[in-house]
């Protein structure tokens, strides 16, 4: 089954839709629509993934390469990428996210 997130970075006006398969091998194909130059670096070499790559950030290629581009740190596709992964593959459930939609990082100011 096909998992898919989009990611909406609303502060830069860019979306990105992340689409992951998993693989007979066991591995995972991942394909990252975007037309942000930093994020399409950032997906070079992540077409494949494993499942120690959603898992254990001291050796996932997903953390390296996000260290290792352009992308800002605050860019949310490093972690749609793994929630994308980590639902195709069982670990956040299929119903839970369908009822909740979204994780979300929120600004709050004292007015």
């Amino acid at each position: 089954m096909t998992s898919k997130v989009k990611v909406n970075m609303r502060l830069c006006g860019k979306t990105h839709i992340i689409t992951v398969n998993m693989r007979e091998d066991g591995d995972l194909d991942c394909n990252i629509e975007t037309n942000c130059a930093n994020v399409k670096e950032f997906s070079e070499g992540l077409e494949k993934v494993s499942m120690n790559d959603l898992t254990d950030k001291a050796t996932s290629g997903i953390v390296d390469r996000y260290r290792d581009c352009r992308m800002s740190a605050n860019c949310l596709v490093p972690a749609g990428l793994i929630s994308a992964g980590w639902m195709e593959v069982g670990m956040i459930s299929r119903n839970n996210a369908r009822k909740n939609k979204a994780n979300d990082v929120e600004f709050l100011f004292d007015d």
